[in-house]
């Protein structure tokens, strides 16, 4: 078992716990893949934690994988009566399916691969023509006030990652005929003041250049 299995195997009595304490955040990504993802979508989560995200699609079939049993094992608990969902204990290396997707997504999910090169050919192996890739990230910017909200206790621990530039990812996507479709930096401000906060975001979110402060940033692939 390598250490980020181990980690999230270690978390994911905890991680439900974490994501209503921060809940505020978690709203924002459901949001940013209900936007992106329409209904009637057939989708795949890649590192699908609990399986909160992929349930929120309420898609005719949604595949979620993750290399944690853990998690898994709570996600096929959790949702063990949506025939809809499935969940497998997996990494993307080694999954294989007859079904075919029109989205695949990775939600704070890139940090935590030990080779994204190889992450993304697996990927691009299973996208059809039309398919979209979706992959959102914690900007880079945002790491020091992020393990510093670790340190006090305040938002989940992390566990071993290493943070990716949006150029970086563009280029290993470019590589295996990915190209960027879309970009959006989301929430500015993750944290939930009433009033102030989604008035905050909704504002500076359609602000060119400083919009790019947001903690989330969200890329949309095609096949070139």
């Amino acid at each position: 078992m390598d250490v980020v299995e181990n980690h999230f195997d270690n978390l994911a009595a905890e991680y439900d716990f974490w994501k209503k304490k921060n809940w505020y955040y978690y709203d924002a990504v459901k949001k940013v893949y209900a936007g992106l993802i329409p209904s009637g979508s057939r989708v795949l989560e890649i590192g699908c934690g609990t399986g909160d995200i992929l349930a929120s699609l309420n898609p005719p079939l949604g595949i979620g994988i993750d290399a944690s049993g853990g998690m898994i094992r709570r996600a096929q608990k959790k949702y063990a009566h949506a025939k809809n969902l499935l969940f497998q204990h997996i990494d993307i290396a080694n999954f294989s399916s007859n079904e075919t997707f029109d989205y695949i997504f990775l939600a704070d999910v890139i940090e935590h691969l030990p080779d994204v090169s190889a992450a993304i050919r697996s990927v691009a192996r299973l996208m059809r023509s039309d398919t979209n890739l979706i992959i959102s990230m914690a900007n880079p910017l945002w790491e020091p006030a992020l393990m510093l909200a670790e340190k006090l206790h305040l938002k989940m621990p992390e566990g071993p990652h290493t943070r990716i530039s949006a150029r970086e990812l563009i280029a290993i996507n470019k590589s295996y005929g990915l190209i960027l479709k879309k970009r959006k930096y989301v929430l500015p401000f993750p944290v939930h003041i009433p009033f102030f906060s989604n008035f905050f975001n909704f504002t500076i979110e359609r602000m060119p250049f400083i919009n790019k402060t947001g903690v989330i940033m969200v890329f949309v692939f095609v096949k070139s």
